[in-house]
């Protein structure tokens, strides 16, 4: 089974490659160049693998939450593949696959994706269930679960540093640790993730897309317009 895997939701892209008798994956910080580093990374993969895109048996892609543009580059250019060559489709939810890819941890796991304006994208959880669903939110969230977990929680995801520290300001004593690899390839768990789905549901339908939790700056700048529309009409 040949399958390409992409990752596009933050800074960092992860992307990798699976025949049946080879694999590779990608770490590329290109700081959001995904535009530009997307496409080349997977052709450069195919090539190496010796296959072409029409080779291909299941594309699996991220789904967010993340960064909007990230998010509509990586979906658009995987669901553009898919059409084109008929290969099925099937997204995952960001902050899962990141979980998943450190659930030999005994603990609890909170992922965290930088969202700017002083929040994160954050989940946590535990044996494989939700403790925190998916929010945009910041330390002081999720400071009372941290409190009560008897083993210290595992900090996650490409942000992983950078909320500790956040933790740690308004609770130096908070019983953490941080991913020594973050941030890291997820397509391992991705690939585990998209096959069973895949599996146990199918493709994608076509009209589905990225998932935000956070409306854009756009959505939010239209919003204050009519609200000072309204108001001025008063």
């Amino acid at each position: 089974m040949n399958v390409l895997l992409a990752d596009t939701s933050t800074a960092i892209l992860s992307i990798a490659l699976i025949t049946d008798g080879t694999y590779e994956e990608r770490l590329v910080d290109g700081n959001f160049s995904h535009s530009e580093d997307l496409l080349p990374e997977i052709e450069a993969l195919l090539k190496r693998a010796e296959i072409e895109m029409r080779d291909l048996d299941l594309l699996i892609v991220t789904k967010g939450p993340g960064s909007f543009t990230g998010l509509r580059i990586g979906m658009a250019s995987m669901k553009g593949i898919a059409s084109a060559l008929s290969i099925p489709l099937v997204s995952i939810p960001t902050l899962d696959a990141i979980a998943k890819a450190v659930e030999i941890y005994p603990g609890a796991v909170l992922s965290a994706i930088d969202a700017k304006k002083r929040k994160f994208y954050l989940s946590m959880k535990k044996n494989g269930e939700t403790i925190i669903p998916d929010r945009d939110g910041n330390a002081e969230d999720v400071i009372g679960c941290i409190r009560e977990e008897e083993l210290p929680v595992l900090i996650t995801g490409p942000d992983a540093l950078l909320f500790a520290e956040k933790i740690r300001e308004i609770d130096s004593s908070a019983r953490i640790i941080t991913d020594p690899e973050a941030p890291r390839n997820i397509s391992r768990a991705l690939l585990e993730l998209g096959v069973r789905k895949f599996r146990e549901k199918g493709a994608d339908d076509i009209g589905e897309g990225p998932v935000y939790i956070r409306r854009s700056d756009a959505e939010e700048a239209l919003e204050k317009k009519i609200r000072e529309k309204m108001n001025g009409g008063v």
